[in-house]
């Protein structure tokens, strides 16, 4: 309802690392100003435990996971680099390959029917079956950008979702999330990928960021529209977090979802899902665990979300350096077999 409270939530990981600072330096120095920063953590306890994940703090799980999950932003395979086109596309697919999950979750997917037919190669890795949300198509549909579920279980049933209510930069209102419902161990479970709204920076709002980074900020004006995009992209976030919440609500199997989110664990849309669903990160990850490979450090806006009667028993991030986002992966138990 007041989305400048989202920037708050993009400063939140240095504003609380900055007060943890603040309460250690006043109790060495025997202060009791180390009360005022304590208070302030306190009332952000909710958004500071989606942080930070603590090995020590989680509980051992001998049992063997029955699923593997993966959420990958591939950045379309890194199609515009072209010169290095065929490096980095290999290297993604060996990421995958390495990582062997038997559900694939990828946002910014691109595929064509030529030279870069990765719903065909991903085919002969194993995945026979995907469903897909379909962004924007050229060349008479013989090239797709969007959303996409690979499987190596067989696909019940699928459709799109969380639509966007706002045109894109190519004047298109698609949809942004993809469901499928596959059998598993005797139940049906519900696997939902989504890619949240982006903000649509370009490469002046980059020069503006790294500016600000680098402590030679310019005039004022020129970050106005970064602030503009950005209330724009934390307003339908919040309309595509409603419907994919109402989504999950009614669902009428368990859920395991992945996918880009665009936003951090203190954003509205986060903690709306984590409502409903548990973070494979906090159960299973360690430290920040930051997903985005670009130019704001230190962001984790990549998610496995599990259904809570499911187990999660392993969480890795891979740095591979091929996309702006590493690739997750989740274990899961599913206890109600």
């Amino acid at each position: 309802l007041f989305w400048p409270f989202g920037l708050f939530g993009l400063a939140y990981p240095a504003i609380a690392f900055l007060n943890i600072f603040f309460v250690l330096s006043w109790i060495l120095r025997k202060r009791w100003f180390f009360i005022l920063s304590l208070v302030g953590l306190a009332f952000t306890y909710p958004q500071l435990k989606s942080q930070i994940s603590f090995p020590f703090l989680h509980q051992p799980t001998a049992a063997t996971p029955d699923l593997r999950v993966m959420s990958y932003n591939v950045r379309n395979f890194d199609l515009y680099n072209w010169s290095k086109n065929n490096a980095s596309r290999k290297s993604m697919m060996d990421t995958i390959v390495k990582a062997n999950p038997d559900i694939l979750f990828l946002q910014e997917f691109y595929s064509d029917q030529d030279k870069f037919n990765n719903i065909k190669y991903l085919d002969s890795l194993g995945y026979h079956y995907h469903a897909k949300a379909i962004e924007i198509t050229r060349r008479n549909e013989t090239m797709m950008w969007g959303v996409a579920l690979f499987s190596k279980y067989p696909i019940i049933n699928s459709d799109e979702l969380v639509r966007q209510t706002t045109p894109s930069p190519f004047g298109k209102f698609y949809n942004r999330g993809v469901y499928a419902d596959i059998k598993i161990n005797n139940q049906i479970i519900r696997f939902i990928c989504v890619h949240l709204q982006s903000i649509y920076f370009g490469s002046e709002d980059y020069n503006a960021i790294e500016e600000i980074k680098e402590d030679r900020p310019s005039k004022l004006s020129k970050y106005l529209p970064i602030v503009k995009k950005l209330g724009k992209a934390y307003r339908q976030r919040g309309i595509q977090t409603a419907e994919l919440t109402s989504f999950i609500d009614n669902s009428p199997y368990p859920i395991i979802l992945g996918g880009d989110f665009n936003d951090t664990p203190s954003s509205f849309a986060y903690q709306q899902v984590n409502e409903l669903l548990d973070d494979s990160f906090i159960k299973k990850g360690k430290g920040i665990g930051s997903t985005y490979n670009g130019i704001i450090p230190f962001l984790r806006i990549d998610y496995i979300f599990t259904d809570k009667k499911f187990t999660c028993t392993h969480y890795q991030k891979i740095k591979n350096l091929n996309s702006d986002h590493f690739p997750i992966i989740a274990d899961i138990i599913l206890n109600n077999k």
